[in-house]
């Protein structure tokens, strides 16, 4: 477990480390690959969300699968615009529901680049991992500032427990 001082000053880094989902570039279930390929180039996202036209959260969609996708079909420009991204989205994708905790998020946030937020089923937003990095940043800077730090002596850390 965290300790509550250290989740305490991490969470007041930031109102929340969550970027909604009006502000996050999300691609919907019925585009096709060549439009999400245009998109991610675009705007040179590695990953991005996928939802259905109703918000609710499919899975995510990058580069690494358009790639995988084209290799596999032999890729030709007329099987990208006929595809759409929902046959090749991931969707084995690590999530956190609106009441996320600090310690769910570390845990889940070390293999991907964001986390998507959902409530329930609704894709509200992201927390990418470089909000987190920053909370972090501000923690090896300023706790030292607000907290005391010692060092426990050996013979008191199994009273701790």
């Amino acid at each position: 477990m965290i300790d509550r001082q250290i989740e305490d000053f991490l969470l007041a880094q930031t109102e929340t480390f969550m970027k909604p989902a009006k502000d996050v570039a999300v691609l919907i279930d019925e585009h096709n690959v060549a439009h999400a390929k245009l998109l991610l180039s675009q705007y040179k996202y590695s990953n991005v969300p996928v939802i259905t036209k109703k918000k609710e959260f499919v899975g995510i969609l990058g580069l690494t699968e358009i790639v995988e996708f084209e290799n596999a079909h032999d890729f030709f420009y007329e099987k990208s615009t006929q595809t759409d991204i929902s046959e090749i989205v991931n969707n084995e994708i690590e999530t956190v529901q609106i009441n996320y905790s600090f310690e769910d998020i570390l845990r889940k946030l070390t293999k991907q680049s964001f986390l998507p937020v959902l409530n329930d089923k609704e894709f509200v937003g992201i927390i990418p991992r470089q909000e987190i990095l920053k909370a972090f940043s501000a923690f090896v800077h300023d706790f030292p500032k607000h907290y005391r730090i010692e060092k426990i002596p050996e013979n008191e850390k199994n009273l701790k427990k």
